[in-house]
Formats: C-alpha cells, sequence, structure tokens
C-alpha cells in the first residue's frame, strides 16, 4: 500500500470520525459550547466559524393530539352504577319497611285486645295451655302485652302460674298488675247487634 492512502486510513480518517462525533455532541448540546466559549476568547471565534455557536437541538417531533377514543366499558359502568343505585334504593326501602314491621310496640300503638275474635282468643288461649310453659313464655315475648294479657285471662290458672314463673320479674309484674284490673267491656261493633 503506498504511505500516502497508510496515512489517510490510520491517522486522517480516525481524525475525521473523532472530531465529526465531537461536532455531533455539541451540535446536540451535550458537549458544553457555550462555557468553552465563555472561558475562550479564540473557542468562541472556532465555535462560530464551524456553526457551534448556538448549538440547535434536534427538533422534536410534536405528535398529533390523538382523537379521544371512547371507553368500551364505559357504558357498562353506567349500567353497573344505575343497578347499584336501585339496589340501594331497594335495601333502603326493605330496612324502613323491617323497621316498621318490628318497631316495639306501645300502648298507644297496640291493638287492644277486644277488638279481636274472641272465638279466635279463646281457642288460642286453649292451644297455648296445651303447650310446655317454657315455649309459651318465648313466643309471648315477642307479643305486645294487651294480646299476652288478653290471652292469660282464657286460660287456666295452674298454666297461668307457670308462665309467670318463667316471664323476667319486670314483664311478670307488669301483666299481674294488669291481669288485677277488671277486663275492659267489649266494645259493640255497629251493625253486630
Amino acid at each position: 500500500m503506498p504511505k500516502l492512502f497508510k496515512v489517510f486510513l490510520f491517522v486522517i480518517f480516525p481524525l475525521f470520525l473523532l472530531l465529526g462525533g465531537a461536532y455531533g455532541l455539541a451540535k446536540v448540546g451535550v458537549i458544553p459550547t457555550k462555557k468553552l466559549a465563555a472561558k475562550n476568547r479564540f473557542a468562541k471565534l472556532a465555535f462560530h466559524l464551524i456553526g457551534l455557536d448556538s448549538p440547535k437541538l434536534p427538533a422534536v417531533q410534536v405528535t398529533p393530539a390523538r382523537a379521544v377514543v371512547p371507553d368500551p366499558l364505559d357504558s357498562q359502568r353506567k349500567a353497573l352504577a344505575e343497578q347499584r343505585a336501585a339496589l340501594e334504593k331497594e335495601r333502603s326501602d326493605w330496612e324502613a319497611s323491617r323497621q316498621t314491621q318490628t318497631r316495639p310496640v306501645t300502648e298507644k300503638t297496640a291493638t287492644p285486645a277486644a277488638a279481636t275474635d274472641p272465638k279466635a282468643l279463646t281457642r288460642l288461649a286453649a292451644v297455648y295451655e296445651q303447650m310446655p310453659a317454657e315455649t309459651v313464655t318465648k313466643i309471648f315475648a315477642k307479643l305486645p302485652d294487651p294480646e299476652v294479657i288478653a290471652l292469660l285471662r282464657k286460660m287456666d290458672e295452674k298454666k297461668v302460674a307457670q308462665v309467670l314463673a318463667i316471664v323476667p320479674p319486670d314483664r311478670a309484674a307488669t301483666l299481674t298488675l294488669a291481669l288485677s284490673k277488671p277486663t275492659p267491656p267489649v266494645p259493640v261493633q255497629p251493625g253486630t247487634e
């Protein structure tokens, strides 16, 4: 190989590669040419001559804004939200009706025992007389006092004594006081005279 070609291949070509790489890095802004130019007057002149006095970053391609794509699950989410709201309303309605059914019975809200059918009351008293006192007590615990008093008045005294012995003392006292009072008169309903 001729000597000039060897010099070009081993000296000049690598030098061009190094200078080209440095130029590219300076143009992109990786090599701080402004700082070097501020420190050295000759570097400032050289950078100006080769076009590095104001390094330009590569142009950033602005991608067009994506078109808003509707969410495919949006309609399902709305349907689920509507179902959830309907279920919550149904639940609150159910709880409200349940509370009115299990509301404690007071003397004002209790239906008078005399308003119930006397034949049915006598029949129920006969049924309760046949049951064990513990079971009757559990049932009476869930009934309002006026109904229990009416049933106790129709039952045999021995069975009443067994029931009152099992009932909690406070309720037994209340029932005893009510039983000691005279039986209220049965109101005559219009049209049954």
